[in-house]
């Protein structure tokens, strides 16, 4: 009987270190961590299969007959997308779909309150059938690692688990090349123009929780001491932010003006 050929999960992108580093945060145990790895290299899981913001599969373990497993991934409604979507240059998108979410994306996240990866434990239920009672058992995370081999592909299929993106039409298209010589942009009608800064203002300034960049920041370091930014930087943040408004609201005044 030929052996079957093992599988190397090493990430190749920015995405795919990030997806490798977010299941090894999984707090199930090292052993259980490792051998979910093992399973997936050895060629245990199959039949993957993604329905929208589920994921099934099945996996070979112990037993005589194979485990079914199904990720479900929680929706994001879809405000947030869009706002998310509207706070992504054309470049922020090209270099996404590369497996490589700069600083561009991570403020376009930041602003739509979404994490790219959703939390562990909260945005993403396992299931198995196997008989191990600790979820997600090393089956259902050797899955997710196959997975990651799907996002790392196509980076696109993420955003789609996340809430079904791609599947509802929301994806931008891929930027167009500019137009041909002398096509040139109207600057007088574009510095003319009324300009509707209702759905700005409403999505940047009223939507989300406050501080949410502080939050996403997580514990800092401060002389060896753990201390929650959100503490330390919360006056300054406000206070940039109040700023902010009266420098929107001094606009809006404005542009309502005959």
């Amino acid at each position: 009987m030929a052996r079957r050929q093992r599988l190397r999960l090493q990430p190749r992108t920015p995405l795919g270190l990030l997806w490798a580093d977010w299941i090894n945060g999984y707090a199930v145990g090292h052993e259980r961590l490792a051998k979910s790895l093992d399973y997936a290299e050895g060629g245990a899981v199959s039949d993957l299969r993604i329905d929208g913001s589920t994921v099934e599969a099945i996996v070979r373990g112990n037993s005589p007959q194979p485990y079914q497993v199904i990720w479900q991934f929680s929706p994001i409604d879809k405000q947030r997308w869009k706002l998310f979507w509207s706070a992504m240059s054309p470049e922020a998108i090209r270099e996404y779909r590369k497996g490589a979410p700069g600083l561009a994306t991570e403020a376009a996240l930041a602003a739509a309150d979404i994490h790219l990866l959703p939390e562990r434990y909260k945005h993403l239920r396992p299931a198995c059938t196997c008989p191990d009672w600790i979820r997600p058992c090393k089956h259902a995370l050797a899955v997710l690692r196959i997975l990651g081999l799907a996002v790392e592909e196509d980076p696109m299929l993420l955003l789609s688990l996340r809430d079904g993106i791609e599947r509802e039409g929301e994806t931008p298209p891929e930027p167009q090349a500019a137009g041909p010589p002398g096509e040139a942009l109207d600057a007088g009608r574009f510095w003319k123009g009324s300009i509707d800064w209702e759905p700005w203002r409403a999505a940047m300034l009223t939507a989300g929780s406050p501080a949410r960049l502080l939050k996403r920041l997580g514990p800092v370091s401060v002389y060896g001491i753990k201390m929650d930014p959100d503490a330390i930087f919360k006056p300054v943040y406000e206070g940039v932010a109040s700023e902010a408004r009266q420098v929107v609201e001094s606009i809006l005044r404005k542009d309502k003006k005959p």
